[in-house]
């Protein structure tokens, strides 16, 4: 049990990775990009929306991604080579243009369309689609080379992004968000795993601090997944891409932090939170410097749970805190994977890795949930054995008295003199030594609070001195084939049911008397 944490983690990450890997290439078949390693790209200066010449020494060549319409306004011009293979097949067109601006496309010389209106004057710009699509006429697609030229500006935007330019292409007709849904099967999945771990973290009452951080973490990672599927949802304006990408890395932050507080708890880190400060205000530092908001969301996380692993390593090995090794060996794998994956992190590969971790954690703390509740038993079953001696022993030293009003005469009996007591109608049958039998005007559930702890409930309609039990008989019962076990009294061997679900409490008991 103590390693079966790690052994799901592993199959789970692995089973992610393979669907991962599985699914790349898909984006080559069914999209063909424009050369994007030779871009000339030329500054508009005039006032005026008119072409520009693409030889004017102010033009430079650039990679498709290092194009930078942000505060600016802009030409460029790509090629696309197009195979007969491509021109062959039946299908309508689009040219798909996912960037942080809005624009204008011209294919071979022809507008095929415009999303928002760019410009360069800020105030005349009317803000475009995150995402754009324009309907390529099969007529304009030409064997061999093609030529691209868009017009850009981006004067709405909240931030200054590294790299503004996702994607320029051809496709065929379709929503601009079907680009986004090649992994959507493994993000829905990811989602509805977390979902169950909500549930999973309602159901256990969010009693300890340890669940509620739990239950925060998980609300992070769903808060952020929502925010990356969202492209894939629907078409947003460009500005919108800032705030979203602000929130996913704020999202990253937060379950970095609840990552770290969580463990500062769990290794009883003496003043935590000056430790959950340090931490949260390195990590932000680094994030701020860094200019990849990809890589932004990956060091939110990372940087937390690596100071974690080198926590749980000196609990481990040099405080020789052996249970925490599966949480060390966890963490060691989740870091290595980010730290090899970096240099080409994506989304679905960072919640993949993000789901395993919230898993592994899952099933560490239902292990340790059921541990603390068998100790808890063990604990209560002590606490009731002790509770019952004591009882004896008063009981014999000073034995406790009930007092009964039958027919206008208050008698008292001593409670060690009840062998047992049965419910009949409105009164209650106190049955006693040597054959004698009392009335007791009222419920037995009454009658139980003014018994001592020497007395038991073992059945709907019983209440037996413990001291009185002589054995328990299994016998089969043809009016009650549900409820074979009887309780067999020692004075006069009088027969007591019991019921089925106190039926562990009263062996337990015998075992114990």
């Amino acid at each position: 049990m103590q390693h079966l944490s790690i052994k799901i983690t592993i199959y789970i990450l692995l089973n992610f990775l393979l669907v991962i890997f599985s699914t790349q290439g898909v984006l080559a078949k069914k999209w063909l990009s424009i050369d994007t390693e030779s871009v000339i790209s030329c500054p508009v200066k005039t006032a005026n929306n008119a072409a520009v010449n693409f030889d004017d020494p102010q033009c430079e060549t650039l990679n498709f991604y290092e194009v930078n319409p942000q505060n600016k306004h802009l030409w460029i011009k790509a090629n696309l080579q197009l195979e007969q293979q491509y021109l062959d097949l039946k299908q309508a067109n689009a040219f798909f243009l996912f960037a942080k601006a809005s624009s204008e496309v011209y294919f071979n010389g022809i507008k095929i369309g415009q999303n928002g209106t760019p410009h360069n004057i800020p105030e005349q710009e009317f803000v475009g689609k995150m995402d754009a699509k324009f309907y390529l006429p099969k007529q304009l697609l030409k064997l061999g080379n093609n030529e691209v030229v868009i017009n850009l500006s981006s004067h709405h935007g909240y931030l200054t992004l590294s790299s503004p330019m996702h994607f320029a292409g051809i496709g065929e007709y379709a929503s601009s968000t079907r680009f986004f849904h090649q992994n959507m099967l493994l993000s829905v999945l990811i989602l509805g795993i977390l979902l169950v771990g909500v549930v999973y973290l309602v159901a256990l009452g969010l009693q300890s601090t340890e669940i509620k951080i739990t239950f925060f973490m998980v609300f992070f990672v769903l808060v952020q997944l929502y925010l990356e599927l969202s492209r894939g949802l629907f078409n947003y304006d460009y500005p919108f891409q800032d705030l979203r990408l602000l929130l996913v890395v704020t999202c990253a932050l937060g379950f970095g932090a609840c990552l770290m507080w969580f463990f500062l708890i769990k290794l009883r880190i003496k003043q935590p939170i000056y430790y959950l400060v340090l931490s949260t205000a390195t990590t932000l530092v680094i994030v701020c410097l860094l200019p990849w908001y990809d890589i932004k969301t990956v060091v939110a996380v990372l940087a937390p749970a690596t100071i974690i692993t080198a926590l749980l390593g000196w609990h481990c090995f040099k405080l020789q805190k052996k249970e925490l090794i599966p949480y060390f060996i966890i963490f060691l794998l989740f870091d290595a994977i980010a730290l090899l994956t970096l240099p080409t992190f994506h989304n679905i590969v960072f919640y993949s890795i993000i789901t395993t971790l919230m898993i592994a954690l899952f099933i560490k703390q239902a292990q340790e949930l059921v541990a603390y509740k068998v100790a808890l038993n063990s604990e209560r079953d002590e606490v009731a054995k002790l509770k019952f001696r004591l009882a004896q022993k008063q009981q014999r030293q000073s034995p406790p008295k009930l007092t009964l009003n039958s027919a206008g005469k208050t008698e008292h009996v001593a409670t060690e003199q009840i062998i047992f007591c049965k419910a009949a109608g409105d009164y209650v049958e106190i049955h006693l030594t040597e054959n004698k039998q009392r009335l007791y005007s009222g419920s037995l559930k009454g009658l139980a609070e003014e018994l001592p702890n020497t007395f038991m409930k073992v059945h709907r309609s019983y209440i037996v001195n413990l001291d009185y039990i002589d054995a328990l008989h299994s016998a089969c019962n043809k009016a009650a084939h549900n409820n074979p076990q009887q309780v067999h009294l020692l004075v006069q061997q009088h027969q007591i049911p019991v019921s089925r679900r106190l039926l562990p409490q009263v062996r337990e008991i015998i075992r114990s008397s």
